[in-house]
């Protein structure tokens, strides 16, 4: 299928780091994606993803990022489905995934890179 997105943006990030700490923090990443359409379908797809990168106590290291990404989908869709979503979701991942690793390098600390 050809979609197309059409616009990408953070919409909100929050994050804690503790750079005194001095020792290597195990990490685990978790996402929750959330979809919504126009009230009259008009081909936009707009997701929300949700990823929060944190240590286990959320003591020292919490990177929480949401984004939007919005997605143009072929004239002949008429409406939302869970397949659609399914689709969907890697723009969004591959977008908000890249804005992670960007702003972790920004940071100046080591780079997260989810993709891997």
């Amino acid at each position: 299928m050809n979609y197309e997105v059409v616009d990408f943006k953070t919409v909100n990030v929050n994050y804690k780091l503790d750079t005194g700490i001095g020792a290597d923090l195990g990490l685990s990443a978790e996402s929750r994606v959330s979809v919504k359409t126009p009230d009259e379908w008009c081909g936009y797809v707009y997701l929300y993803l949700n990823t929060k990168i944190h240590d286990a106590e959320e003591k020292y290291f919490v990177f929480d990022i949401t984004t939007e990404t919005i997605v143009k989908v072929p004239a002949e869709i008429t409406e939302m489905s869970d397949e659609l979503m399914q689709e969907c979701i890697p723009f969004a991942q591959e977008r908000t995934y890249a804005a992670i690793r960007d702003m972790s390098l920004a940071m100046g600390i080591n780079e997260l890179d989810l993709t891997k």
